[in-house]
This record gives C-alpha cells, structure tokens and sequence, in this order.
C-alpha cells in the first residue's frame, strides 16, 4: 500500500501511467513500455487528478485482463490488486522485452511520459538491436541443411574438446535441436547461415567478395564466395593465400622441426583468419544492401562487413576492457564449439599480438554507421622489395629466418648461409646501414641482430 500510495503521488513519465479505464490506449502503452524500459500502469486512477475511480472486479476481470493483454501483445504482465477507499486498484507491470512488441500491427515508443508510435527509421533500428537475427526462424526445411558440413562441424568440435554431448549418429534434426538452432519444430536462421546447402536462396546478399586491385580503381581478381559459413570460410583463406606473397625459412633449425622448409607469409595466417572470422560471424545480416568484402592491395588488405559497434561501444572499450559482443551468438557459438575462435571477444588482441610478433603493424579499425572496418598493413620486406633495395639471396634468407625466430647472430648467419665470419659480418652491417635491421648487445660475445621497428624503412625513401 505505501508504494502504491507513492506512485499515486508521482506524475506520469517514461514508466509509469495512470488509466481510468481498459481501452485500446491501455495496449499501445503496453507496447510502449516494453519497447522502451518497461514500465507500471495503475487502472482505475484518472490520469488528470490522480483521483481513484476504480475498477470492476466482477466476471472474472483479471483473467480477461490478462489473456486479452497475452492475446494482443504476446506478453505476460504482472497484474496484483489494491484497495483504496474501499474501491480496487490495478497495477499492470511489464518489463522491456526481448523483442519488438506490436499492437494491431504497430510498434509504440515511450517518449517522456507520451506514447506514439515509432517512425520507420526508428522501428528499423529498434529491430536491428532488439531482434538475434541468427536466433530468427523462418520457413526452412531440414532438407535444406548440409548434412556433410555438420558432421566435419562435429568432427572438429570433438577435436578442440568443446562438444562431446552430441552423437554424430544423432538425426540432423536431433543435432540442430541440441544446438538450439530450432526452436518449437522451426529451424532458425543461424542454421542455414552455417550449414545450408544454399544460403543465398533465402539471403541473397549474404555472399563474400575477394577482390585483388593494383589500384582502388583498377581490379585485378574478383571472386564471389557463395555457401555456407563454412564453406566461405575455407575458400576465402584459399583465394587469399593465392594473392598474398610467401617466403621460405630453410635454416637447420627449421628443417629440423619438421624436416620441410617454413612458409613465411607476408601476413600471418593466423591475423588473416581472426579478420576473416571476425567479418562473416559479427556482419549485420540484417542490411541487405552491404556484402561482405576483403580487398587485397598492393601493401595492404582491407576486410569490411557491415555493421557498427553498438550505441555505447567504443574499439577502446573493446580492446581496454574485453568487451565481448556477439551480434550473432548463435553463429559465435558454434565457431567457438568448433574451436576456431574464441568465447570472450580476444580475437582483435590476438590479431595485435601476433603482427607484433613478427614486426608488422598494428591493425587500423574502424566503426563508423557504414560498417566495420579492418585493415592490414604488409610487411614491407618482400621479396621482391628487399630485391630492388640490392640485397643478395643470403640476406634474404636471413629476413626470412629473423621473420620466424626475431633475433640472428653472426654465427647464425654463418650457419644459415654456409659462409665464413667475415662475410657475414659485411652482409649483417650492410643491412644494419639501409636500416633493415638493427644491431643489439654491448660487446662482440652478446651482439645480435633485431629487425628493424615499422616505419624505420622510411628513412630510405
């Protein structure tokens, strides 16, 4: 009674609204306030004086109340009794809720203490935010679904010890029920997205482009990847692998590993597949407009899916404090049950970390209302570069060795190259003179060889 009293006192606002009597207002506003931060609405209270007027409690009231506020709005308020001055009172309580709520087909908001209805743009946006798209389900069949692409999901997640409930024997269904990509017999969108055999027949826009340009706009290789998650996976890696250059550590040490020369890459696999994964799990799948894209230029590569950070989220807040966001947590899930990414949003500092180790730099991002973009800066000791600035094939390999192991020393480089102290004291100090690396160590027994920081190149142009 003293909290009711207490809202009696209050005026109307963003959560609370007095109603003499149920009338269709009554709906909008409850569609209001769980389109906004929930809210309390007292019946039988005149909204003008606050005066008490009462409501009828007679022929079942509450149950007609209740079903016809479930039956209009899929909601279940919370609806408790009050007596005032011998007259009952109603509170009706919802919360904000999960999803967008409609009455007679249209979408309230709560502004202040007015209730209207949302503009088109900001119905659009509220979906977006409000909606799981992966969580979604629509009108698909389990025919449509690679039985081929959810076993190797299985056998992979078996291997990273992140799934071993599910029998592969299990019936499609079975398996997608247990992944909770069905719910009440109907199979979600995060199904098809990651193991339909046709995706783009109900989402057409949700392809993946490669593309190779000499210049923004001369295009050199254009590749449109269709399928599954999966399958864009894999074949996305593969075209980039194609366009981006490769050197070989051949040193003792490598060869000995695994008895095979060591690909070097000009940017490490394992940043290209944390950018690759980032785009196709984290893309808006709502906007239809926007593709997927990686374009692969000379000295760098630039992927881009739409879908900006959240209203609040900044990159520092994600790189400061780990915050984890999935807009499709659902398609998070199963890449981190099949142990390619994962759970707690690390895989922009992954990337960070393992350009740094290897001398490139640091990724530039980007979130802007146009989507999110990441590029990669190409290390600037290429082959083909290294070349032009008039390094032999010995000092080649040792860019390749100091790539792979971070540090050379003179008799390392002996080793390496088959050749005496004296000629690789010459070739370590040519390279040290054009800035390529750089000499560490106070005296002749601890000096050893660093390659040069990013940006130190530039001294040469």
């Amino acid at each position: 009674m003293d909290e009711l009293q207490a809202l009696l006192a209050r005026f109307e606002g963003r959560r609370i609204d007095f109603k003499e009597e149920v009338s269709s207002n009554l709906y909008k506003l409850l569609s209001a306030f769980a389109n906004t931060a929930g809210g309390t609405v007292i019946l039988g209270v005149r909204d003008r004086d606050h005066a008490v007027t009462g409501i009828d409690l007679r022929n079942n009231t509450i149950k007609v109340l209740a079903d016809s506020i479930t039956a209009r709005l899929s909601i279940h308020p919370i609806i408790e009794i009050h007596k005032i001055d011998g007259k009952h009172v109603l509170t009706v309580a919802v919360e904000q809720g999960r999803v967008p709520v409609a009455y007679d087909g249209r979408y309230y908001t709560r502004v202040g203490d007015t209730t209207r209805e949302m503009f088109p743009d900001e119905l659009r946006e509220y979906f977006q935010q409000s909606i799981e798209w992966d969580g979604t389900t629509g009108p698909y069949t389990s025919d449509l679904i690679d039985e081929e692409t959810v076993r190797r999901f299985l056998t992979l997640a078996k291997a990273a010890g992140r799934l071993t409930t599910i029998d592969p024997a299990e019936p499609i269904d079975s398996i997608l029920r247990r992944l909770d990509l069905i719910r009440d017999g109907r199979i979600k969108n995060g199904a098809i997205i990651l193991f339909g055999r046709d995706p783009q027949e109900y989402f057409p826009n949700s392809i993946l482009r490669i593309g190779r340009f000499r210049r923004a706009d001369i295009i050199i290789g254009d590749h449109e990847i269709r399928g599954n998650l999966f399958s864009q996976y894999d074949e996305a890696e593969r075209i980039i692998k194609n366009y981006i250059g490769v050197i070989y550590d051949i040193s003792e040490e490598a060869m000995q590993e695994s008895f095979q020369r060591k690909e070097v890459w000009e940017y490490p696999l394992p940043a290209i597949r944390e950018a690759l994964l980032n785009a196709l799990i984290h893309r808006d799948y709502f906007n239809n407009t926007v593709q997927t894209q990686v374009r692969i230029f000379d000295d760098h590569i630039r992927f881009h899916n739409p879908g900006h950070l959240p209203e609040g989220i900044t990159l520092e807040t994600i790189l400061k404090e780990h915050y984890t966001y999935h807009r499709n947590p659902k398609i998070a899930e199963i890449f981190y049950r099949a142990g390619l990414v994962e759970r707690y949003g690390s895989g922009i500092e992954r990337m960070i970390n393992v350009l740094s180790a290897v001398s490139l730099p640091l990724p530039e991002i980007a979130s802007t209302p146009l989507g999110f973009t990441l590029t990669m800066r190409k290390d600037p000791f290429t082959r083909e570069y290294l070349q032009k600035l008039g390094l032999n094939e010995r000092q080649i390999a040792a860019i390749a060795f100091l790539r792979v192991h971070g540090t050379i020393t003179n008799n390392q480089y002996q080793e390496l190259n088959a050749v005496a102290a004296r000629t690789a004291l010459n070739d370590l100090n040519d390279l040290v003179r054009k800035h390529i690396v750089e000499r560490r160590g106070r005296s002749r027994r601890d000096t050893h060889y660093l390659l040069a920081p990013p940006g130190a190149l530039e001294k040469l142009l």
